[in-house]
């Protein structure tokens, strides 16, 4: 009865009680599980909070309510709450950074655009000292954002000074007009990592991919505090039958 109600198996309701998401069942003579209207609230509860927080959150969440640990379960809701905090802060400041590169393009900058034209007519590479020349920045800066992972120049076989191809120079004039914009490197690695996992790694492509991710991260948001209700709903249910 309880699975036809919830539109679930008979096998999942089991999988639910020996989860701890549901309270545990009593048992006839017979050995058959008996379930009342505490599973009945519980399930809906649970279903609730699995489609927000997964099936590892909902049960740390319902198997802490079922042994009267609320701590753990609160707990477990407000990291939850905190990563999409987290999360959301992370895909605001990157959409801002793709803001200033695409307001911002090569074109904007005469000489460096001019010099990965010839780049790419002529095959060559920039070393350290023209490429800083042409941001405006010291070499020492350059080599500290390859040390921060923000851009990989390659070397020279015989000298084993750096280099830059067309895509490392476009990378570190990324970089300077992101720091210019006072992002910080964290910011800035994720920036560019989207950037290199877009197929043609155009700005407004990838700044449109995390606007859908924003997108998902509000639905997903509205599903918790939706499941936060149902957890309210079903935790003074149990207040109620004990007082």
């Amino acid at each position: 009865m309880l699975a036809h109600e919830a539109g679930i198996s008979v096998q999942q309701v089991r999988n639910y009680e020996q989860a701890g998401l549901l309270p545990r069942a009593t048992r006839t003579a017979a050995g058959y599980r008996e379930f009342d209207e505490s599973h009945r609230r519980a399930l809906i509860a649970a279903r609730a909070l699995v489609r927000a927080y997964g099936w590892d959150g909902a049960v740390t969440i319902l198997a802490a309510v079922h042994r009267d640990d609320r701590q753990t379960a609160v707990a477990q809701v407000d990291r939850a709450h905190a990563q999409l905090d987290r999360e959301r802060e992370r895909i605001q400041r990157a959409l801002q950074a793709f803001e200033v590169v695409v307001t911002h393009p090569l074109d904007t900058d005469p000489r460096m655009s001019a010099a990965l034209d010839q780049m790419a007519r002529q095959g060559t590479h920039l070393r350290i000292g023209q490429l800083a020349a042409l941001l405006g920045v010291r070499t020492s800066t350059l080599r500290f954002w390859e040390q921060a992972g923000l851009i990989r120049p390659g070397r020279e076989r015989a000298t084993g000074y750096r280099v830059f191809d067309i895509g490392a120079a476009r990378d570190a004039h990324l970089v300077r007009l992101l720091r210019e914009g006072n992002f910080p490197t964290t910011i800035i690695r994720a920036a560019l990592d989207e950037m290199h996992s877009s197929p043609d790694g155009r700005p407004d492509r990838v700044g449109a991919e995390l606007s859908r991710r924003n997108a998902q991260l509000h639905e997903r948001s509205w599903a918790r505090l939706r499941a936060d209700a149902a957890l309210v709903a079903y935790l003074d249910w149990r207040d109620g039958q004990n007082t």
